[in-house]
């Protein structure tokens, strides 16, 4: 015959395999209903009054109740620090971060954006 061997070889496994991996599956008995937990819930402890909190303080941040403030497109935005993250137009904000982007539409680092640290220098590059 006038086929290509490749055309040939791909109808031989294609007989080969035929009907192969279409068994019926057996039927399954139905499962039982899980049944419901009895253990009960463990009681928070209460942290020592001496233990440090969870998370320290960035060294970058100014102290609670400061404000920054930067000018972009010619408005100013105010953000007061607070104990556990930032107030900015009648919200509180996780992160600095956070209020650069609702304020560009462009995600930001909020260090750099608010100017408390500098871009570091780059080193190497050609000259």
């Amino acid at each position: 015959g006038g086929e290509s061997p490749r055309r040939k070889e791909t109808q031989t496994m294609a007989a080969k395999t035929k009907g192969k991996g279409r068994k019926k599956a057996a039927k399954k008995p139905a499962r039982a209903a899980p049944k419901a937990r009895t253990t009960k819930p463990k009681a928070a402890k209460p942290a020592p009054a001496n233990e440090a909190p969870a998370r320290e303080r960035d060294p970058r941040l100014p102290k609670p109740g400061d404000l920054i403030t930067r000018t972009f497109q010619d408005k100013e935005i105010r953000v007061q620090v607070l104990d556990a993250g930032f107030l900015y137009d009648g919200k509180t904000w996780r992160s600095l971060s956070a209020i650069a982007k609702e304020v560009t539409g462009t995600s930001w680092n909020g260090f750099l954006f608010f100017g408390l640290q500098s871009r570091a220098k780059t080193t190497g590059g050609a000259e």
